[in-house]
């Protein structure tokens, strides 16, 4: 069986983070499954071409769209590579497509295709609140003020009525109806939990049984192998025996809430002042956090890092002592996962299937400062942040990347069965 994972930005490639880690595991462990995979992306900065990385066969194909993914704007990026990959797989023998957000909607349109799934994560489904009644938000669509609504998310059906479609139309024309179509024309569409299957469906009004919950993963061998490293310690970070360490490790984007964690900061030294956060990331918001980190006199109280090897990233959790999600939206997390595979318990605004009622962590209900501020401190004071990382180990098994890529492949034969 040849499979095509078709993305809009991957690792090693781009500029990456979850999404780009996860289809590198997830066709590491498809290969391991005996599946023929080939990886199609937008070229980088280099020339279209074909790559071979650690036994994944790449192809990347024209526009190179990588500089503007990150803004409303990069939407219609994906139009375009969608328009290159479908060229392509006419003249390309597969047999089936498993594409990521909109990157398989122009094949789709093709009479005589190969199966299809359609790929959704949180962000495929929700928009940035751009709303044309106000002319200067236009702006929003080419970055000019990008930063200021990245944050917020709303959720725009192609069911709503003409005045919301009016108000949001750049969306609507280049994320829900298009999406909209993926859906209703895919073969199986995967989500990566429960929640956002049933939400999807209730929004877009598709059927639940071609829907199927492919959960993001987390490469255990991996991790137990990075963990045998030692060469990164809390002494030459500056870090002492006693102090009690934070870490995060997100992009550093508005909707990742690294922001509302700085402030949260601010207080909690106040009542712990031997707290220390490491702040693994880089992004566009990088200057204003670590301005924000100088304004606030918390320099002394924060590491952070960037561009960490994948192969030393590991020693970072390790040294931890709780790791802090503060998405402004729900949303899966490798980056969360991989936190409670090296045994730590978890605050997270996003992932309250991650958190078992409280027995590894805890669940917030959002991600303003001083809900973050009072959960640490509450988790801390509870003294039982080994038991909770424990468990947060033993959690995390059933997310392993060999069983999902198994339970993919089980998809993948129903779907070519049903397809002949």
């Amino acid at each position: 069986m040849k499979v095509i994972l078709a993305a809009k930005s991957v690792y090693p490639f781009h500029p990456f983070g979850g999404v780009q880690k996860y289809i590198y595991y997830f066709a590491k462990n498809l290969v391991r499954c005996g599946i023929n995979v080939e990886i199609v992306a937008p070229q980088d900065a280099r020339a279209a071409r074909v790559e071979e990385y650690e036994g994944l066969s790449y192809r990347l194909l024209r526009p190179a769209i990588y500089q503007y993914l990150e803004y409303p704007v990069g939407w219609w990026g994906v139009h375009l590579f969608s328009r290159s990959l479908a060229r392509y797989l006419k003249k390309t023998r597969f047999d089936l497509l498993h594409s990521f957000d909109l990157t398989g909607y122009q094949y789709l349109k093709i009479k005589s295709r190969k199966p299809v799934i359609a790929h959704i994560f949180t962000d495929n489904y929700l928009s940035n609140p751009i709303s044309l009644t106000n002319i200067s938000n236009i702006w929003n669509f080419t970055a000019a003020r990008f930063d200021k609504i990245k944050e917020k998310k709303v959720k725009i059906s192609p069911f709503d009525d003409l005045s919301v479609k009016a108000q949001y139309l750049g969306q609507y024309m280049f994320k829900v109806r298009p999406l909209h179509e993926s859906l209703r024309r895919c073969d199986a569409a995967f989500f990566e939990d429960e929640i956002f299957r049933g939400d999807v469906a209730k929004l877009y009004r598709i059927n639940l049984q071609k829907c199927s919950v492919v959960p993001v993963g987390i490469d255990i061998p991996c991790v137990e192998q990075a963990l045998t490293r030692t060469s990164i310690s809390r002494p030459g970070l500056g870090l002492g025996k006693e102090d009690i360490v934070l870490i995060s490790v997100n992009r550093l984007a508005a909707d990742k809430g690294v922001d509302k964690i700085i402030t949260a900061l601010e207080r909690i030294v106040k009542d712990i002042p031997k707290l220390r956060l490491i702040m693994i990331g880089g992004g566009y918001q990088e200057r204003e956090l670590l301005e924000m980190i100088r304004q606030k006199d918390l320099t002394r109280y924060v590491r952070h890092l960037k561009n960490v090897p994948e192969e030393d990233l590991y020693q970072y959790y390790r040294l931890s002592d709780i790791y802090v999600c503060a998405f402004s939206y729900p949303g899966s997390s490798i980056s969360t996962l991989e936190a409670m595979a090296c045994s730590l318990p978890i605050i997270t605004t996003a992932q309250p299937w991650l958190v078992e009622e409280g027995r590894n962590g805890l669940f917030l209900k959002d991600n303003e400062p001083g809900t973050i501020g009072d959960a640490v401190i509450r988790l801390i004071r509870e003294n039982k942040l080994k038991s909770q990382g424990v468990l947060s180990r033993t959690m995390v098994q059933k997310f392993s990347w060999d069983n999902i890529a198994r339970e993919a492949v089980r998809r993948y034969q129903d779907i070519l069965k049903l397809d002949n």
